[in-house]
Protein backbone atom coordinates (compact mmCIF):
# COMPACT_ATOMS: atom_id res chain seq x y z
CA UNK A 1 0.00 0.00 0.00
CA UNK A 2 1.33 3.45 -0.72
CA UNK A 3 1.54 6.33 1.96
CA UNK A 4 0.27 9.39 0.68
CA UNK A 5 1.70 12.51 2.79
CA UNK A 6 -0.70 15.43 1.87
CA UNK A 7 -0.26 19.32 3.27
CA UNK A 8 -2.43 22.01 3.40
CA UNK A 9 -2.27 24.35 0.31
CA UNK A 10 -0.92 21.41 -1.39
CA UNK A 11 -2.27 21.15 -5.27
CA UNK A 12 -3.62 17.97 -6.27
CA UNK A 13 -5.51 16.01 -9.05
CA UNK A 14 -8.85 14.59 -8.10
CA UNK A 15 -11.68 12.59 -9.61
CA UNK A 16 -13.60 15.92 -9.72
CA UNK A 17 -10.73 18.27 -10.72
CA UNK A 18 -8.24 19.97 -9.67
CA UNK A 19 -8.01 21.92 -6.50
CA UNK A 20 -5.79 22.29 -2.71
CA UNK A 21 -5.53 20.54 0.18
CA UNK A 22 -7.27 22.31 3.05
CA UNK A 23 -7.33 20.17 5.78
CA UNK A 24 -6.15 16.53 6.20
CA UNK A 25 -7.58 13.75 8.41
CA UNK A 26 -6.27 10.36 8.72
CA UNK A 27 -6.12 9.24 4.99
CA UNK A 28 -9.44 11.07 4.66
CA UNK A 29 -8.02 14.53 2.35
CA UNK A 30 -10.28 17.98 2.14
CA UNK A 31 -10.30 19.42 -0.93
CA UNK A 32 -11.38 23.10 -2.12
CA UNK A 33 -11.42 22.28 -6.34
CA UNK A 34 -11.29 25.24 -8.29
CA UNK A 35 -14.76 25.50 -9.37
CA UNK A 36 -15.23 26.46 -5.43
CA UNK A 37 -16.83 23.10 -4.03
CA UNK A 38 -15.70 21.31 -1.05
CA UNK A 39 -14.96 17.48 -1.10
CA UNK A 40 -13.78 15.13 0.70
CA UNK A 41 -11.27 12.11 -0.67
CA UNK A 42 -9.86 9.19 0.53
CA UNK A 43 -5.67 9.88 -0.72
CA UNK A 44 -5.35 6.93 -2.48
CA UNK A 45 -7.74 8.32 -4.78
CA UNK A 46 -5.92 11.83 -5.38
CA UNK A 47 -2.72 12.81 -7.24
CA UNK A 48 -0.23 15.23 -6.50
CA UNK A 49 -0.27 18.30 -8.99
CA UNK A 50 3.43 18.36 -9.50
CA UNK A 51 3.09 20.50 -12.50
CA UNK A 52 2.18 23.50 -10.10
CA UNK A 53 4.13 26.24 -9.92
Amino acid sequence: MNEHLFLKGQRVITSQGKGEVVDAIGNKIVVKLDDGATETFLADDLTDDSSAG
